[in-house]
């Protein structure tokens, strides 16, 4: 189509133009047109013409164009022209092509290079014509910079994905005093600092209202950009370009000398980060001037530290650093007897590395593949309890860690409880449960139980999805631990949390049911049947099992979890079980409580906790205090007594709460209170 603008404001004219000449009546449609210099290079034309590459025509008289040449090897999606070189992004070959078109009629391919993501989707040049940035229409696929000086020779020298969205491509490039201007797939216009195309730096974006932010033109005289989308809305912004503060350099190992690839260099406190490539360099930047601290981390190496490095808005720092080897060397001990734990299994992470090792017969372990600094560790042994905590390790002395005897586990490692199982779908599973809803139900857990070590437990079927896709289905699960031991225990207990969640009701023969057994290698006994009529269907319940209650404590126990989806219940069906352990004597709700103190149940709980007072006598000044972890006072409130002692407290925001307990206006005791969810 030609619009004839020249009577604005007045009316315009416009028709279409089809070709003309050998070419007459041949254009049905294409992808994209450029003009520059006097001339229109169509691309990606239809109907096979010129093999949808590039039409080009004389706009000497731009009412009547004429056809004077056409370029047919590859096809163009689209093109950006300077002088006389066509930049061709050639998407269906992955490429651009460098096409010589100094000779309209006969146009000469000098040079093709594949883009990153090859399917190269748009080309544009830096204002001194030494580098080339292509997009390519896939997503994932980062925006590419070329190096062009030398066209036999052509070198990627970098790549950029949207800091946001980085697994969402950029639509199109525009260059502009060597900023960037990239509508991109995410719904947003972003501008990058190409100033050294060898580190883009991305300095600015805003979200547009599409899917598809489509494209952008920044060349108004104005500097206003305008952006289209691909729901047909035009936006018009106002920008304040910056050149953003570079950050560059090298790294060594300190000992070798040789260049060390994949460290991360993280610029603190923003977070942003960046990695070496396979010669050590890293290149790196943010938009706004101040001071940081740099970090540098790589596995098997101590991290090193740059503090109040100062970085300067279009200026290049220039940090090169050694690092040395890193080595964490451990211990694990039985806490009563000092002995080593063989085949104790620890796990650790650095904040970027994860790592596993198992202890040798004089319980040690080693790890040379993560960073020293502040480092999550766990230990765990069948027999003993998990420790979990975060250390600061810098590899100068060997860590030790105290086990203590006893049963207990959160899941965080495999310590040998067996899955026995005829369902078709959602077997139990160790791992990170994914939730699922169905209605206002929650079907499968999101979290595990927080209270404990990890984020690990068993569940029926791990992934998320629709309510149907990893539900137990069409027989049983079974999950049984090792033998326990409980003939050393003078009143042993039995804890765990357990998910249970069906949301039919259905008769009685056809409900579906989680049991909680325990056995002697004998006896079998059955400590709990959860249906959907038992309290706290989609949430975790934690329960306090008194062993002699229900069958004698032997050196042989062992306990099993079991669900069967039943035929023709028609249900969707969840289990869950986490944070075994054994105790001596009651550790829950309903403990010995010395004068003044209390208890508050259930912990860790959904929202409405109840406490439990010890004694209340009439007369008495009573309040208790909340604080959130960070030590904020959330609220006072004086306790009314009522039947049975209870006070009922809400805490709606997820998080561990220290609550205090007042007599008279002293503090009489405290509880830690974890709102799980």
């Amino acid at each position: 189509m030609i619009i004839d603008l020249s009577a604005l404001p007045g009316s315009i004219n416009s028709k279409h133009y089809y070709g003309d000449g050998v070419i007459a009546n041949q254009i049905t449609s294409a992808h994209t047109i450029a003009v520059t210099d006097g001339y229109a290079y169509v691309f990606g034309t239809g109907n096979g013409l010129a093999n949808g590459g590039a039409i080009i025509l004389d706009l000497a008289d731009p009412w009547n164009p004429t056809y004077v040449g056409q370029y047919n090897l590859e096809y163009i999606h689209d093109g950006y022209i300077r002088n006389d070189t066509l930049w061709a992004g050639e998407i269906y070959a992955g490429q651009f092509s460098v096409i010589d078109v100094s000779n309209k009629a006969n146009p000469v391919l000098l040079a093709t290079q594949a883009t990153p993501g090859q399917f190269c989707h748009n080309t544009w040049l830096t204002d001194n014509s030494q580098f080339l940035f292509t997009t390519d229409e896939i997503n994932g696929q980062p925006l590419g910079s070329f190096d062009v000086t030398n066209l036999s020779n052509i070198k990627l020298v970098d790549t950029y994905l949207t800091d946001s969205m980085p697994n969402e491509e950029v639509h199109n490039v525009r260059v502009l005093n060597d900023y960037l201007i990239n509508p991109s797939y995410g719904s947003q216009l972003v501008i990058f600092d190409g100033a050294r195309p060898n580190n883009i730096v991305e300095i600015a974006s805003y979200p547009t209202g599409s899917f598809l932010c489509w494209d952008a033109s920044p060349y108004l005289p104005s500097g206003r950009i305008i952006v289209s989308d691909v729901d047909g809305g035009v936006y018009v912004f106002e920008p304040n370009y910056q050149r953003a503060c570079y950050l560059e350099g090298t790294v060594t190992d300190s000992l070798t000398g040789i260049p060390l690839n994949n460290v991360t260099i993280i610029i603190n406190p923003t977070a942003k980060s960046t990695t070496t490539n396979l010669v050590g360099e890293y290149k790196t930047g943010i938009v706004t001037a101040g001071t940081y601290d740099i970090e540098f981390r790589k596995a098997g190496y101590v991290t090193k530290f740059f503090t109040g490095v100062s970085l300067v808005n279009g200026q290049l720092t220039t940090i090169n650093t050694l690092m040395s080897p890193f080595v964490l060397q451990g211990i694990v001990t039985n806490a009563t007897t000092t002995a080593g734990v063989a085949g104790a299994a620890i796990y650790a992470n650095d904040g970027i590395n994860n790592a596993t090792a198992i202890a040798d017969a004089s319980g040690n372990f080693s790890f040379t593949n993560l960073s020293s600094g502040n480092i999550d560790i766990t230990a765990t042994h069948w027999g003993y309890v998990t420790y979990c905590q975060t250390v600061f390790v810098d590899g100068s002395i060997p860590f030790s860690i105290s086990l203590q005897e006893g049963y207990y586990d959160d899941f965080v490692t495999d310590l040998g409880w067996t899955i026995n199982s005829t369902a078709t779908n959602g077997v139990f599973e160790r791992g990170d449960p994914e939730g699922t809803i169905f209605g206002p139900l929650a079907l499968n857990p999101e979290l595990d139980v927080n209270s404990d070590c990890g984020d690990f437990a068993y569940v029926t079927g791990l992934l998320g999805g629709s309510a149907s896709t990893h539900n137990l289905d069409n027989g049983f699960t079974e999950i049984t631990s090792p033998i326990f031991d409980l003939t050393n225990y003078v009143d042993p207990y039995i804890n765990y949390s357990r998910w249970f969640s069906s949301p039919a009701n259905v008769p009685l023969a056809n409900r579906d049911t989680l049991f909680i057994r325990l056995t002697d290698g004998v006896n079998t006994v059955t400590l709990e049947a959860v249906s959907n009529t038992t309290p706290g269907i989609g949430t975790w319940v934690n329960q306090f099992i008194k062993v002699s209650n229900y069958i004698t404590p032997g050196a042989n126990m062992q306990l099993k979890v079991f669900i069967e989806d039943k035929p023709n219940s028609g249900n969707f069906l969840e289990s869950g079980f986490d944070a075994f352990s054994v105790t001596e004597g009651f550790t829950g709700v309903n403990e010995n409580l010395t004068a003044g103190a209390f208890t508050i149940y259930p912990n860790p709980g959904n929202g409405t906790f109840q406490l439990n007072l010890n004694d209340h006598s009439n007369g008495e000044s009573m309040y208790l205090t909340i604080y959130d972890a960070t030590g904020r006072l959330i609220s006072t409130e004086e306790i009314v007594q009522n039947e049975g002692h209870l006070y009922g407290t809400k805490i709606r925001v997820p998080g561990l709460y220290i609550i205090g307990l007042y007599k008279d206006g002293a503090l009489v005791s405290t509880k830690k209170l974890i709102k799980s969810n």
